[in-house]
């Protein structure tokens, strides 16, 4: 083992956590057409005080005298409401949680349900290119009317530039829900698209010397992250991962691509973006099959 290691010519690496800290914070809000910064946000606004409720009911983590429990994004969530007084217990008492769909890697999304203002609502957090897919409406000052195309062009723009800037998005939607019902996944359509959530996750600092030592010993650093594809080139930029020449691919591309063509073409890429597990199994046997010794951490 000792000898491989020594051997080792391509490192995989996973990026949250492994090479960023794992420590959310809200940098963000996207709620009626305008961009907020996180020390802007008006809590006597109805949509973005609806928007952190919302933030806080579809969400399993919890913060009690310090102790975080839960996802880091999902825990920086929470954190935002208690900057602003806004604790989660209260929220959640006041709204308490009938039915729920957790989150799965293939939805890409999570649901729960609560009584909010008389309505049985559904509340679903996801990713934005999915979550729009599925909706019909928007909430706007004006009351919620019927999504555009040019709101949903709009909508895909901040979201890209969130994602260039390195952060993770989530996008909020709602929809009712007849009483007595029981959630099902065919339940997450025809939703009314609320805002979007960004989070920064700050590169570890001693990643990017961690980059540049592996570089110098003739070792080929490359991230593989479920992460949007624009965040993780982001972050590789940053760190020097991805460097002039090299490319990034998501995992949807990868699909469309056969054994052969993925051997052909495996050496171009320094950032795989947007992978679920059996693409990192494809990824690492096409190193492999160029004869190359490689590692995968996170």
């Amino acid at each position: 083992a000792v000898e491989s290691l020594g051997c080792v010519s391509v490192i995989c690496s996973d990026k949250t956590g492994t090479l960023t800290q794992n420590k959310m914070t809200v940098e963000d809000y996207y709620i009626e057409g305008r961009r907020i910064r996180a020390d802007e946000i008006d809590m006597a606004d109805p949509a973005q005080r609806f928007l952190l409720d919302c933030s806080i009911l579809c969400n399993d983590s919890t913060n009690e005298n310090g102790v975080e429990i839960g996802d880091p994004t999902e825990t920086a969530l929470i954190n935002l409401g208690s900057r602003y007084g806004v604790e989660a217990a209260e929220v959640r008492e006041s709204y308490p949680r009938e039915d729920e769909i957790p989150f799965d890697s293939d939805r890409k999304m999570m649901s729960t349900l609560h009584r909010i203002d008389g309505e049985n609502r559904m509340i679903v957090k996801g990713a934005v290119d999915r979550l729009l897919d599925l909706t019909d409406q928007i909430w706007t000052e004006n009351g919620i009317r019927e999504i555009t195309k040019e709101d949903k062009e709009k909508i895909q723009s901040q979201n890209q530039e969130f994602s260039m800037e390195g952060l993770r998005v989530l996008a909020f939607t709602f929809r009712e829900i007849p009483e007595e019902h029981l959630l099902t996944a065919e339940d997450e359509d025809h939703l009314v698209f609320l805002g979007m959530i960004a989070m920064m996750d700050p590169p570890r600092e001693e990643s990017k010397a961690a980059v540049e030592e592996c570089i110098k010993a003739g070792i080929r650093p490359v991230m593989i992250t479920g992460d949007h594809k624009d965040t993780a080139v982001a972050i590789a930029k940053e760190l020097g991962i991805l460097e002039a020449g090299w490319k990034a691919v998501t995992g949807a591309e990868i699909d469309q691509l056969s054994d052969e063509e993925l051997d052909r073409r495996i050496e171009e890429y320094a950032v795989y973006a947007r992978v679920q597990p059996e693409h990192k199994v494809r990824i690492v046997d096409a190193w492999k099959r160029k004869g190359r010794i490689t590692a995968m951490t996170g």
